[in-house]
């Protein structure tokens, strides 16, 4: 294998250019839905304190891979103020699970502020109010009996009693109006308590194509704003035993976070996981080659096409998947230099699952290959190609087999 010198500033702009362009390739859009399948929209117009009240009874959830709850104690307050105006709310966006709840698509920010307003309370620790959804969301929770949202929320993110206020300005003097829930004038509270919200639930007819239609969905609701990126989607849509897998792996296992580095905010960490996974799935070693299956130069595509499987694996399938990662992650070895590269990692793993043997991969093995020519031209421009690839994932397949053939002798 020739090596090619660079020095340390070109090595640097070369993985920074890796790194965009991978990201650029994961984060194209998937057009490859089917056009025929019906999706029918059936509107509710509900009172405030009917909403509320169904939200705490768990008969609305937040899927808990969704994003954060983020909103401030302000957005709150606005949010409360338009609420007693009369001014229109978005609409909350759902879909009918399997346990016959409706899941929020969207809306899950706004639902729970209002949630918080109605109840006076707000996140204790103000200096850090990022609600992580995956904490409360658990089907061991939310299978308790008699369990509301006030108890999942309480039991990891204290609240505390807030006063939510009005304030406005009277010739040229600052006025403020204690607007909380339970302190607002007995008409006023009626006439909020039925206020309507729409909700509005969205179902599939083609059982098939639901989470692939539903991850469009979700897609068009959150174009405005800040847009969720793919995997963001992913977790929202493609709820499973496998996804509960990927994320526990992501969040807890030490040696993952120190390949990786710190969580990523739009998931990307749990989407390189999922492509690990994704590769095994349908890429398979025949006669010395890898050939490549299921793959049509989209990796949105390929991606969302392994989801929609994975979400019926069993749990001995599941399982594994799980210990085939977690051997892989054993492989690396950290420290002494960057992190290894998305695409270096994706298909190292693959290599390792027909590269029987007890090894480690080193930092010196990683930079040998992403120095060489051969594999520098398999991830420039055009890299999600299907020839990109496969050239890709045979390269690094071989040199791991050269790697652990010459230490063994």
């Amino acid at each position: 294998m020739k090596e090619i010198n660079y020095n340390i500033e070109e090595i640097k702009k070369q993985d920074e250019e890796i790194e965009k362009q991978d990201e650029e390739i994961t984060e194209q859009k998937d057009y490859s839905f089917i056009a025929n399948t019906n999706v029918t929209q059936y509107k509710a117009d509900l009172a405030f304190k009917t909403l509320i009240d169904g939200f705490d009874q768990l008969l609305y959830v937040i899927p808990k891979y969704q994003r954060k709850y983020i909103w401030s104690k302000e957005q709150v307050e606005n949010l409360a103020i338009s609420l007693i105006r009369g001014l229109p709310i978005p609409p909350i966006y759902v879909y009918r699970s399997g346990k016959n709840q409706l899941e929020i698509l969207d809306g899950q920010q706004r639902i729970l502020s209002l949630f918080l307003y109605y109840k006076g309370k707000y996140i204790k620790n103000s200096t850090n109010t990022q609600v992580e959804l995956q904490r409360l969301m658990s089907d061991d929770r939310l299978n308790r009996d008699e369990i509301t949202f006030e108890k999942l929320l309480e039991d990891q993110y204290p609240l505390k009693d807030v006063t939510y206020e009005l304030k406005y300005r009277e010739d040229d003097t600052e006025k403020v109006i204690n607007i909380r829930y339970d302190e607002l004038p007995k008409e006023i509270r009626r006439t909020v308590d039925f206020t309507t919200i729409s909700v509005i639930e969205i179902k599939v007819d083609d059982k098939n194509q639901k989470n692939r239609i539903l991850y469009k969905v979700f897609e068009n609701l959150n174009s405005g704003g800040t847009e969720l990126k793919n995997q963001e989607l992913r977790n929202g849509v493609y709820q499973s035993k496998f996804y509960d897998m990927l994320h526990e792996i992501n969040n807890n296992n030490e040696k993952w976070r120190k390949i990786y580095g710190e969580k990523h905010k739009h998931s990307r960490d749990v989407e390189l996981l999922l492509r690990f996974a994704a590769l095994q799935y349908y890429f398979k070693l025949e006669d010395g080659s890898i050939k490549l299956y299921n793959y049509e130069n989209s990796y949105p595509k390929f991606l969302n096409d392994f989801s929609d499987e994975a979400i019926h694996f069993d749990k001995a399938t599941v399982d594994i998947y799980k210990e085939n990662i977690e051997n892989f992650i054993d492989k690396i070895e950290v420290g002494g230099g960057d992190r290894t590269a998305n695409l270096l990692l994706e298909s190292l793993y693959l290599a390792s699952i027909y590269v029987n043997g007890e090894y480690k991969i080193g930092n010196d093995f990683c930079q040998t290959i992403e120095n060489d020519k051969s594999y520098v031209g398999f991830i420039s421009s055009s890299s999600s190609s299907k020839s990109k690839v496969q050239g890709r994932l045979n390269y690094v397949y071989n040199e791991l087999s050269k790697y652990v053939n010459e230490n063994k002798e």
